[in-house]
């Protein structure tokens, strides 16, 4: 069990992030890939930055204990992969893409592999840490998101078969259509509060006046 834990979590994103183009191969053609792991990255990711909010060395936490909301926090950590996902298969879905949104989404979740890891050495550094080495896990953190935007880019690649500008072009669409969705779901979000509020408003008027 262990071993089996072992190879899905650390060996093969591992060896993913060493040979990208095998690496895909093996996550997309023979279904090395799996969703349980990806969605267990995931919630790895939330419940990491949940943790350094709070508990991230004082010398580097600049958060506002006040101010914690765990429910908005994980929001923030799940929202971009979905976004993403939803972008980049809309936009590679008109441009030839082979790419599926499932496949999409589970390549995002395992690029976080490389972040997960300097995240758990920078929260347990940082309880150590003087100030004069603050920069170390600045760098640190710089090269586990810099490994993870190696790996969304090879993954791109890989699943949609594209050249290197094609693969370009689309991050770049995939950014626009990307806001485009945020603006539209935040527009959506906004007219929903606004007919509840008038709804609630008509309500109470109702109530009040004949009961």
């Amino acid at each position: 069990m262990l071993k089996k834990i072992y190879n899905d979590c650390v060996k093969f994103p591992t060896y993913i992030l060493t040979h990208p183009f095998k690496g895909y191969n093996l996550f997309k053609e023979e279904k090395q890939g799996k969703m349980s792991v990806a969605i267990t990255f995931l919630v790895i990711i939330a419940l990491l930055n949940i943790i350094n909010y709070r508990y991230l060395g004082f010398i580097i936490n600049n958060n506002n204990p006040r101010a914690f909301n765990s429910l908005l926090i994980i929001v923030y950590s799940i929202v971009p992969v979905v976004l993403l996902s939803v972008a980049n298969w809309s936009v590679t879905t008109l441009m030839d893409g082979k790419g599926k949104m499932k496949e999409i989404f589970m390549m995002v979740c395992y690029s976080y592999f490389p972040v997960i890891i300097t995240g758990i050495i920078t929260l347990v550094l940082s309880q150590v840490v003087i100030e004069d080495e603050i920069q170390f896990l600045s760098l640190l953190n710089g090269v586990g998101y810099f490994l993870m935007a190696y790996m969304i880019f090879m993954g791109l690649i890989s699943i949609h078969e594209y050249g290197l500008f094609k693969t370009i072009a689309t991050i770049v669409v995939t950014g626009v259509a990307a806001c485009i969705i945020l603006f539209v779901g935040l527009l959506i979000f906004d007219l929903s509060q606004q007919i509840y509020g008038f709804l609630f408003s008509l309500y109470r008027e109702v109530k009040t006046r004949f009961f």
